[in-house]
């Protein structure tokens, strides 16, 4: 917008103040060229400001209260430029003082940008901020170099006229990426939502589900035993113990789904309470952790928001316990990572975000991994039922649940759940 003020400016100068005066329409000629001049004066000083104040917000490096403090502190240089402004009868700007702090403006924020691409290790997020980085940046800096450093140098230049270009090299940019990747990257990996849920149909067997849950929850019992015979071998009654409390965990979750799930039945049934979210990802991380870190798995959690939802605690669950279990046997790396992120949307939702530096996956098969007994894994043991009841649950709860994933860096599955879903935060 400040931009585009400043190209305002000049067009009332060159095209729409000789038109108006072609008519004879001094008066609206005077108030014009009045405009001109304070518009010119803002779309300078404040275009600086603007960019470093978005790089700020955009990177969410400092927190809300010191982002306000900045955001008065920040803004003094605009209010001390119009001692430095001749503003009668045109503006004259001074760009050498104005260079002097609208310098660490741009590069500071570029650096910001280019700082928060680069340690982003979620991947789906990483992807979307260098695209928004690519885009941006060259335009600002090209703004910065013929605007800001060549008038200082000449204010007579006329070489910031190519400024424009710049802006048509990022419009291109973005309508490349809406195309490709959609706006700023965000493209829901599962296309078709109309096909999905036609898919899902076909999966009328809710013993099918009720298989695979037995599945993962026999592997952790298989597991704890092993612990528990070993540890009654040694005499240590105490992990003995503690590895059976861990069986009976497992067996509890068995006996859960077999109430809930109906037999021929094509639908998820809700049976709604209210339950802590960062509670009950915690009790899931908890009974696998052990699973995860035999295998050399380490696994970490970031939660920026804590809330009370509407919903199926237990099918919930069971939704965290499969999207784990799926990060766990996509580890093909020696230092393999589960990064687990909880934040508040925009739009007063929560998103949960689990993310995996495995194996990743082809995107030929990524569209498909929600279809019904449709599997990337080459073990006549998994049905491919995990995903397809995942996003069946999730829509059950009015939410989303997108993949998104790249071969040889990992795997992100984002579920979004919607502001009438939660009760406190």
């Amino acid at each position: 917008m400040s931009a585009g003020i400043g190209a305002l400016s000049e067009a009332l100068l060159t095209d729409i103040i000789p038109g108006v005066l072609k008519f004879g329409i001094e008066s609206a000629s005077h108030i014009l060229f009045t405009a001109h001049i304070y518009l010119q004066f803002l779309g300078e000083v404040i275009s600086p400001y603007a960019i470093l104040m978005y790089s700020i917000v955009y990177s969410k490096i400092v927190k809300n209260n010191i982002k306000k403090a900045l955001a008065y502190v920040l803004s003094l240089p605009m209010v001390l430029m119009i001692f430095f402004t001749d503003f009668h009868p045109d503006i004259d700007i001074n760009f050498r003082i104005l260079l002097i702090w609208s310098a660490p403006y741009f590069l500071i924020a570029s650096s910001i940008m280019f700082c928060t691409w680069r340690d982003e290790i979620n991947v789906y997020q990483r992807g979307q901020k260098f695209r928004v980085f690519i885009v941006l940046v060259p335009a600002w800096l090209g703004v910065f170099i013929f605007n800001y450093i060549l008038r200082a140098i000449d204010s007579q230049t006329e070489l910031f006229r190519i400024v424009p270009m710049f802006f048509l090299g990022a419009y291109v940019f973005f309508i490349g990426y809406i195309f490709l990747n959609g706006a700023f990257g965000i493209k829901v990996k599962v296309e078709q939502q109309y096909v999905l849920d036609k898919s899902i149909k076909i999966m009328n067997e809710g013993t099918a589900i009720l298989n695979h849950t037995i599945k993962n929850e026999v592997s952790k019992i298989k597991f704890f035993f092993n612990i528990a015979q070993h540890s009654i071998e040694n005499k240590d009654l105490e992990e003995a113990k503690k590895s059976i409390q861990s069986v009976f965990s497992a067996i509890e979750g068995i006996d859960n789904m077999v109430d809930r799930i109906r037999a021929k039945t094509e639908e998820i049934v809700l049976k709604e309470t209210k339950f802590e979210l960062v509670s009950l990802i915690e009790k899931c991380v908890d009974s696998t952790k052990s699973i995860i870190e035999s295998k050399g798995i380490e696994i970490k959690t970031e939660f920026k928001s804590d809330n009370i939802l509407y919903g199926d605690p237990i099918l919930f669950r069971e939704v965290i316990n499969n999207i784990l279990n799926n990060a766990m046997e996509a580890m093909a790396v020696s230092k393999g990572l589960i990064y687990i992120q909880i934040f508040k949307m925009k739009n007063g939702g929560v998103s949960v975000e689990i993310t995996d530096n495995g194996a990743g996956i082809p995107k030929n098969e990524l569209n498909r991994i929600m279809e019904p007994y449709f599997s990337t894994k080459k073990n006549i043991k998994n049905h491919g039922l995990g995903l397809s009841f995942c996003y069946n649950t999730i829509r059950a709860h009015d939410g989303e649940l997108s993949v998104h994933s790249e071969v040889g860096k990992g795997t992100s599955i984002i579920i979004k759940l919607p502001k009438s879903r939660i009760i406190q935060t």
